[in-house]
């Protein structure tokens, strides 16, 4: 741990993927920056106490306190840096990469030279790429010398007292082999839990929204069988677990008030935006 000790995490965007991650940082022994443009936020925090209702962060905080600060010049002192904002979608379901843009802008206006820069936020293939790159190198930083840059989508659930920010698998890709080496080395070291390599950053921006474009399918499917069930007198519940008793090629999920959340119902639309755009 001597080594991680000397370096600095700047996590921006102090929500209910950045705050997780900072607290765990601290805890596995970084010294930790949380950058938020919410000062009231920044202000809870200061008090060591949890802007946000989770049993982790209400436990953890007063353990493992951090700077947090709105001012946006404390980035230059990090040597890793992370992007947990929001990925929303407009009034007519279009992507809205504008909070990505802006947390992207500000940590290329403060980067340390050689900073390690992870995209956290969800994306659709090609973002890092065709965004997140030229930001920085319109700041004058080279890809591979000045910055590194990589891509480990948030797989936060918020509530689940079983998976975590401390043992939930990740998968991480990068730009450059040097690049891919340090957030491995970087999740490896916070996460209790199976690291995957991706073989591109591109891989890695698709596996989150096909994850959740999954659930959501399957979660508007089982919701049509029990409408269609309700009607032909059928218990769509004793459906479902009678069909989960095949030990391969079921995932059960049940009927609910519907897809819900801030990734399930929008991510998709990222996948659709990104399949239009190539002329699918």
């Amino acid at each position: 741990m001597g080594t991680v000790q000397k370096k600095t995490v700047a996590v921006i965007g102090l929500g209910y993927v950045g705050l997780p991650l900072a607290v765990r940082a601290v805890e596995r022994g970084y010294t930790v920056i949380g950058f938020d443009t919410h000062a009231e936020k920044v202000e809870v925090l200061k008090k060591k106490k949890s802007p946000i209702e989770d049993q982790y962060l209400i436990d953890n905080i007063p353990k493992f306190p951090f700077e947090a600060t709105t001012d946006a010049s404390r980035l230059a002192d990090a040597d890793i840096v992370l992007i947990c904002v929001p990925t929303p979608v407009d009034e007519m379901y279009y992507p809205d990469l504008e909070p990505v843009i802006s947390a992207a802008t500000v940590s290329a206006e403060h980067l340390k030279k050689g900073a390690l820069v992870v995209l956290e936020s969800t994306v659709n293939p090609g973002v890092s790429e065709e965004v997140i790159r030229p930001i920085f190198e319109e700041h004058g930083h080279k890809l591979g010398k000045d910055v590194f840059i990589a891509h480990c989508p948030e797989r936060i659930n918020p509530g689940d007292e079983k998976w975590n920010v401390t043992n939930i698998p990740r998968v991480v890709g990068a730009f450059d082999a040097k690049g891919l080496k340090m957030a491995l080395e970087f999740y490896r070291a916070i996460v209790d839990g199976e690291i995957r390599p991706m073989k591109s950053i591109r891989e890695a921006e698709a596996v989150k929204v096909v994850e959740n474009s999954f659930r959501d399918i399957n979660i508007a499917f089982v919701n049509e069988l029990a409408r269609s069930f309700d009607v032909l007198g059928i218990d769509v519940k004793d459906v479902i677990q009678g069909a989960s008793t095949k030990p391969f090629s079921f995932m059960p999920h049940f009927p609910s008030c519907g897809v819900g959340g801030h990734c399930i119902p929008v991510d998709p639309y990222y996948l659709i935006e990104r399949a239009k755009q190539s002329g699918f």
